[in-house]
């Protein structure tokens, strides 16, 4: 009698797939703009995930500049026809202490409560990426007999993509006809809910801010100058910044440990800027806010304005058109999971999508995961998942039978 093995990716739901993949390579899977505590290693949860994807007979491999931090790719090809990119990443942000999250004992371990599944990276991004694998299973169990499927599970995307998504367009040639990243796009307001197509992307940005004064004994502020009070008022200036920008103080830092009976000599800020449209460029972006500092000096202080090291000024992109061939498909596959017309808009967040509509590739990012980024008790709704996978698997059926 033969047996026959039914794929994991059949057989489990979308919520236990996420609680299968939540604690997937993590937590060395926490990576951090500012710096990670520790090095990433995406590649342990690569390779827990390779072998669901196999099991569906996609051709696996990991790729990456380093042994570590390899990026997944999965290929399916059915016939001749368009390729479509499916994509999300393997990182997180971090977890923070376990201590402030109110749902989880463990961040890395999965809670159901009322209707929702609580973790690090249910939102952004293991619940995203369950609903990804789960609408690929859908596909492969009524195979198109057209087209090419490309899974690409990417490192570093919480830290801009440079040794995820960059690196595969750069240095591995990935290219495809479309592609759709499965990250947060989900909403909700007094009317209902429901997972929106970002057909446009803004660009955000990482600038520091120093400024040196004139260090002075405590008992006589008079004779200095605070380099503390001096930032201060420079970054109050920065409500000058365009209409659209958002900014946040993600950093402060005076004075010097053993110094307290002084006034700081330097003080400096890391400032996030976000909500930058496509016409925005890295220089111009600096000059703004340099133009900003210096337009607010404190007479004897010396102000220096740069980008924070690594990657950290991102553009952002033009939208695509609602007839473009992956928004339609979108679109007609929404419609046809029950939803009626998705809603389009900007996301106003990094994701890999960015990289690959600069690769010239026809790229959005649709998702279950919601457009929030809770710091403690993420979360993504059951609901919302099963949802996504059925029109997710509509529209990429839709794009592969382009002649539907």
């Amino acid at each position: 009698m033969t047996t026959v093995h039914t794929p994991r990716l059949t057989a489990l739901s979308v919520t236990e797939l996420v609680e299968l993949l939540v604690p997937a390579g993590q937590p060395w899977c926490e990576n951090s703009l500012d710096g990670p505590a520790r090095p990433p290693e995406e590649t342990r949860a690569a390779r827990e995930i390779a072998p669901l994807l196999d099991e569906l007979g996609f051709a696996t491999r990991l790729v990456g500049r380093t042994t570590t931090r390899a990026n997944l790719i999965a290929t399916k090809v059915f016939g001749p026809g368009p390729t479509l990119l499916l994509n999300d990443h393997l990182d997180t942000y971090p977890s923070g202490p376990p201590s402030r999250w109110a749902k989880c004992d463990n961040p890395f371990r999965a809670v159901v409560d009322d209707g929702r599944v609580y973790a690090r990276g249910t939102s952004d991004t293991r619940g995203n990426l369950a609903t990804l694998l789960r609408a690929v299973a859908l596909v492969c169990a009524t195979p198109p007999e057209t087209g090419t499927l490309v899974v690409a599970l990417t490192v570093d995307e919480e830290r801009n993509g440079v040794e995820g998504a960059l690196y595969l367009l750069e240095q591995q040639g990935l290219r495809a006809d479309a592609s759709i990243t499965v990250e947060p796009t989900a909403w909700t307001d007094d009317t209902g809910t429901g997972v929106a197509v970002a057909t446009q992307h803004t660009g955000h940005a990482l600038v520091d801010i120093a400024v040196t004064g004139r260090s002075s004994h405590i008992w006589r502020p008079d004779t200095g100058i605070n380099a503390a009070h001096a930032l201060l008022a420079v970054l109050a200036g920065l409500s000058g910044l365009p209409a659209g920008w958002g900014h946040s103080v993600v950093g402060l830092d005076a004075g010097e440990a053993g110094m307290a009976q002084f006034t700081p000599l330097t003080a400096s800020a890391r400032i996030a800027i976000v909500g930058l449209g496509p016409e925005v460029n890295r220089a111009e972006l600096l000059q703004r806010v340099d133009d900003i500092a210096r337009a607010h000096p404190t007479p004897g202080t010396d102000v220096h304005v740069a980008y924070a090291p690594g990657p950290t000024f991102v553009p952002g992109t033009v939208p695509l058109d609602a007839d473009e061939p992956i928004v339609a498909a979108l679109r007609a596959g929404y419609r046809d999971a029950g939803g009626g017309e998705v809603r389009t808009y900007a996301k106003p967040a990094y994701c890999d999508t960015i990289r690959f509509r600069h690769a010239g590739i026809p790229a959005v990012t649709f998702g279950p995961g919601d457009d929030g980024w809770a710091v403690y008790d993420e979360s993504i709704g059951v609901a919302t998942m099963e949802f996504a996978v059925d029109a997710l698997a509509a529209a990429i059926g839709r794009y592969l039978r382009p002649s539907r």
